[in-house]
């Protein structure tokens, strides 16, 4: 199942791809359950049995009314969790990537963990602000886990239990900001990867019984149509159930929760010469079995005056 979030920005209700169009999920589900599915798809995935009535949804098809169908092709999608309660990133998780830094780093022994801020999500196809904070605006495409049971220590070997499936994540990134190139500041992750509009996301949740081998797809990214990042996540280095088993090792994680696994090589930072974002740039992020996310850049300063 492609589950997906619709409609305004901060007004999306949780949907359900259904071919071309977006079945409204609490519309449906009042002809389906005694009690209707929240609006919100965080909130559903908080159910114990958000997976079981969903399919329930995707079967009744042909006894839906017309009124919960949505054209996909005439709807807004927002990030599938628009408001998720914390994004936890991995740094340096392809050796790729690493080796082009040209920075005398050896492979992690463990995941290096950072975090985005959940004002910085933003939708597949919605633009993405250059703000006037820096000049080294930067692209990075991952893979997305997306969390579907709380819990806490979570061992490798029951990782999955604990996912309800996968999307795309551009980890936008201020490289002046995270590199500590402003007036002498020290590196400034956080900030430099928070900015608004710098967490696209989507275009939808592929749940994770639809991708059962998520170490063997194709992730690339083009710019204005040139292809810059291609590869595979079969070379991440910490794979998916290292990564929640470390990320859970202390924290809770809660339905919604996001990681992203990483990027690939091919960054604009570090291209020769280097490929850094501009105004009227579009970008176009995609992973094999999932789909992709397309976003202009738009100057916030012109956008506001």
């Amino acid at each position: 199942m492609r589950l997906l979030s619709f409609g305004p920005p901060g007004r999306e209700r949780a949907g359900l791809l259904a071919g071309e169009d977006i079945i409204d999920l609490r519309a449906a589900s009042h002809n389906l359950f005694a009690e209707p599915l929240p609006a919100d798809l965080r909130d559903i995935l908080a159910l114990p049995d958000w997976f079981e009535k969903l399919r329930h949804v995707f079967a009744s098809v042909s006894f839906l009314s017309r009124e919960v169908f949505y054209a996909q092709n005439a709807t807004r999608i927002g990030a599938p969790i628009p408001n998720p309660s914390k994004i936890i990133a991995l740094g340096a998780n392809y050796k790729e990537h690493l080796e082009e830094t040209k920075m005398d780093i050896e492979t992690p022994k463990t995941p290096i963990l950072f975090s985005k801020a959940p004002s910085s999500v933003n939708g597949p196809y919605d633009d993405i602000l250059y703000p006037p904070e820096t000049r080294a605006l930067d692209y990075e495409v991952e893979l997305a886990i997306v969390i579907g049971r709380q819990g806490k220590r979570i061992k490798p070997g029951e990782a999955y239990e604990y996912i309800s499936g996968y999307t795309i994540l551009n980890d936008i990134s201020a490289r002046d900001i995270q590199m500590g190139g402003q007036k002498g500041l020290g590196d400034q992750w956080f900030r430099g990867k928070s900015l608004d509009t710098f967490a696209p996301m989507g275009p939808w949740i592929v749940t994770k019984d639809e991708l059962p081998e998520p170490h063997n797809l194709r992730i690339s990214l083009k710019l204005n149509g040139e292809i810059r990042q291609d590869s595979n996540t079969g070379k991440l280095i910490f794979k998916i159930p290292e990564i929640v088993a470390f990320v859970s090792s202390g924290i809770t994680l809660f339905p919604g929760d996001i990681i992203s696994t990483g990027t690939p090589s091919g960054v604009g930072m570090f291209s020769n010469p280097p490929q850094l974002l501009q105004p009227s740039d579009v970008i176009k992020s995609e992973i094999e079995g999932i789909g992709f996310l397309e976003n202009k850049i738009v100057s916030e300063q012109s956008r506001e005056g």
